[in-house]
């Protein structure tokens, strides 16, 4: 190794400019050493290969699939790419980012800040990626009038994202991003009417409302203010997926045909679809979960519909991934008031699943990390910072790549 580094650097200085074709440089085409191998970067990453253990013998291979790491673009198979990782060390423990699978640092302490302009009684929040700002169902409290549905802007103004109003229960919402392998228009949104069994569509620009979309066949299947969340895995080929309030489990395709997934009798909120990522979230990887705040309970559902229920200590309301480089925002009913914090202030928890908690102890977040730590699932609670706004209580969150008001 001491040879092949030397070399290397006596190229740059000489300036030699030999290169590896793998790395699509122009050079030898061979994953051995090359004269330049101190600078090469073969999978593309923003990684050396010399810091990824190319030269080591053997080239090192942190998750054992049997290709090195300077040929892998996800080191640890954490479901996270290399390039989004990088060398750096979110979570604190002094190994970085790209080869360590899980966040092993305490939950940071997170300063949520209260969006400067006022709501009328919000509920559900998304992200509206095409404008790249936020969309959230408001005026839960004057009956859903003048409309349902707010963007909010990067100044934290409002804008009427639809007409469609008169909705009067607790509208939960979800919209489709760019990483959707159904390829759904990005942007388009769905929710609830307040009728058993019937799901919207809203076009992506507000104007097209498909009003109901899907009437799921039955009676008794219950309400969509249990959440929506759009497959993002591929495992459930990027359909809808949906938690009623009367405990149902549905998936419905882009062309609105639903098939049920599972009943379970049991009001269902929170809604996320897992990444298939066993080594980051254990038992949970590839699974529907969902919250069951009555019963102080953690649903997990397979695509054949069995499920299994965990005790973690959280009455969930609300689930999320983190997500990189995406500010956290979240709507508190009980001060009817947006909330967020930086996406750098929730780093060292990215991956990890955020479960939301509708009732809030004073002076704390309500917010709680859910992480495999490789032989149980662990819910800790995220600290408060005393500097933030008062949180009470949560109805619905997300991550997003959008700045508004004071959360840039």
């Amino acid at each position: 190794m001491r040879i092949w580094l030397g070399l290397a650097l006596t190229a740059a200085v000489t300036g030699c400019n030999h290169h590896s074709a793998l790395d699509g440089d122009g050079g030898i085409d061979s994953f051995g050493p090359s004269v330049d191998g101190a600078f090469d970067d073969f999978d593309g990453d923003g990684i050396p290969d010399v810091v990824e253990g190319r030269f080591d013998m053997p080239p090192r291979d942190t998750d054992g699939d049997g290709t090195p790491d300077a040929k892998d673009t996800d080191s640890d198979d954490d479901g996270l790419l290399d390039a989004t990782e990088g060398t750096s060390d979110w979570d604190g423990d002094g190994v970085p980012n790209y080869i360590d699978p899980r966040n092993d640092g305490p939950p940071p302490t997170l300063t949520l800040v209260a969006i400067s302009t006022a709501f009328n009684t919000p509920i559900g929040i998304d992200f509206h990626e095409p404008t790249h700002s936020l969309v959230l169902s408001v005026n839960y409290g004057t009956n859903g009038l003048p409309q349902n549905f707010d963007r909010i802007l990067f100044d934290g103004s409002h804008a009427a994202f639809s007409t469609y109003s008169g909705l009067t229960d607790e509208v939960k919402i979800a919209t489709a991003r760019s990483n959707n392998p159904a390829g759904i228009p990005v942007g388009t949104l769905y929710t609830g009417n307040g009728i058993d069994g019937q799901i919207v569509r809203i076009s992506p620009d507000g104007s097209m409302i498909d009003n109901p979309w899907v009437d799921l066949p039955g009676v008794g299947n219950g309400l969509m203010r249990g959440s929506l969340y759009v497959d993002r895995t591929g495992i459930y080929g990027g359909d809808l997926i949906v938690a009623t309030t009367t405990g149902e489990i549905w998936r419905v395709t882009p062309a609105g045909v639903p098939t049920r997934v599972a009943a379970t009798g049991v009001h269902l909120e929170g809604l996320i679809v897992v990444p298939n990522v066993p080594v980051r979230y254990g038992p949970l990887a590839g699974k529907i979960i969902a919250g069951a705040e009555e019963q102080g309970l953690l649903w997990a559902f397979d695509a054949t519909g069995a499920s299994q229920t965990y005790t973690l200590g959280v009455t969930v309301e609300d689930i999320d991934l983190v997500t990189p480089a995406e500010n956290f925002f979240g709507v508190n009913f009980g001060t009817s008031r947006l909330l967020g914090a930086t996406a750098k202030n929730v780093e060292p928890m990215i991956g990890d699943i955020l479960l939301t908690q509708e009732g809030v102890v004073p002076g704390t977040t309500g917010l709680f990390r859910l992480q495999w730590t490789g032989t149980t699932l662990e819910a800790v609670a995220v600290p408060l910072d005393p500097a933030s706004a008062t949180v009470a209580q949560w109805e619905h969150v997300t991550f997003a790549g959008a700045g508004v008001g004071e959360i840039q």
